[in-house]
């Protein structure tokens, strides 16, 4: 099992750090308070994204990769992260189970959030008002869930549309 995360975890972080380096962007548009993105490198598709802006600079990124590995990257201009350095991390949605995963720096103001391959997951989030994330020696923080539903359901069309 360990295995089978570390290589979910190295393909979701390739996929991001290709997507960003290298992003084409093939679809965009805006639906409620989210921005949609279909990713594609060399012309093959790579993952889709949906982008919340909060207050004060903050916004949170959902992402589904074309193998529909998912994962959230939060940013916040209040951070100073050491770029790269990776942890575990524990997080939920209200008063739901607790779950296990990791979490990498992806710059000093953004983390990005490996997500268990998991539909209860889905659905807690899409229903869900706050998701709380407590990095292993870090403070725990949260992220309002107003307007997920809409986001998660246009992360799945996109990426079944692209795919």
């Amino acid at each position: 099992m360990r295995r089978i995360l570390s290589t979910l975890w190295a393909a979701a972080m390739a996929s991001l750090a290709i997507g960003a380096a290298n992003a084409q962007v093939i679809q965009r548009y805006s639906t409620g308070q989210w921005d949609i993105e279909a990713n594609a490198t060399r012309g093959s598709f790579e993952n889709c994204t949906a982008t919340g802006q909060y207050g004060g600079g903050a916004s949170v990124m959902f992402m589904l990769t074309r193998t529909f590995t998912w994962g959230v990257a939060i940013t916040n201009p209040r951070w100073n992260w050491e770029k790269g350095t990776e942890g575990n991390v524990s997080y939920w949605v209200d008063s739901y189970q607790r779950r296990q995963g990791r979490v990498r720096a992806l710059a000093s103001t953004e983390l990005m959030v490996l997500l268990a391959d998991s539909q209860q997951l889905f659905q807690e989030i899409r229903a869900g008002d706050t998701m709380y994330f407590e990095p292993q020696g870090a403070e725990r923080f949260s992220i309002t869930l107003v307007g997920t539903s809409v986001a998660l359901n246009e992360l799945l069309a996109c990426v079944q549309r692209h795919r």
